[in-house]
């Protein structure tokens, strides 16, 4: 392992209108989160192809149970979206690869959110704890038909690298999806 790099980010981060929290698996959480997965399940489908098998909390508290493993194990940090006490989405920074000082930042945002800069806030507030702890490369990926989440890696100073194409499969789209790729490296920050 890199020693410029530390082994965990913080598992609280304060914005100014948002916190980011890590999450404990326990089933009240779990339901507090499957309601929003559920209200937001339409919107969700088209991109997001695990909302298909999320049918219940028992199944959120699987997930959390498993990102509670992957967090102590310093491969995923998995961190909820408070809006005081609100849960209202998660952000991931996933993918660690330590030794290149790359991560990956995936997120998600209850559908009756969207479009208050509440995922922008989480993604710069991110970004900043893990450049800190030192990764070099952050990297978004999405769907290029998913304008909306495209926008937010835009609206966060992320380039556009390019396209993945025919990168994965949903089987629940039925096709192939292109990806794009944003990233944002250390320097970007410190220069601009």
């Amino acid at each position: 392992m890199n020693k410029n790099i530390e082994l965990f980010p913080k598992e609280t981060l304060t914005g100014k209108r948002i916190v980011l929290k890590r999450i404990f698996p326990d089933i009240d959480t779990a339901r507090k989160i499957y309601n929003v997965e559920n209200a937001s399940r339409n919107e969700f489908l088209p991109w997001l192809g695990w909302i298909k098998f999320t049918l219940s909390p028992d199944d959120t508290l699987e997930f959390l149970k498993k990102s509670y493993s992957e967090w102590e194990e310093g491969l995923n940090f998995v961190f909820g979206i408070f809006l005081g006490e609100k849960f209202i989405g998660t952000i991931t920074a996933l993918h660690a690869a330590k030794q290149h000082r790359r991560i990956e930042i995936g997120y998600w945002l209850g559908t009756e959110f969207i479009g208050n800069g509440y995922m922008n806030e989480a993604v710069l507030l991110l970004e900043k704890e893990l450049f800190r702890i030192g990764f070099n490369r952050i990297v978004i990926h999405t769907d290029v038909l998913n304008a909306k989440s495209a926008n937010v890696a835009r609206r966060a100073g992320y380039i556009h690298e390019g396209i993945l194409r025919q990168e994965i499969f949903s089987e629940v789209a039925g096709r192939y999806r292109d990806l794009n790729v944003f990233a944002k490296l250390k320097k970007d920050i410190s220069s601009g």
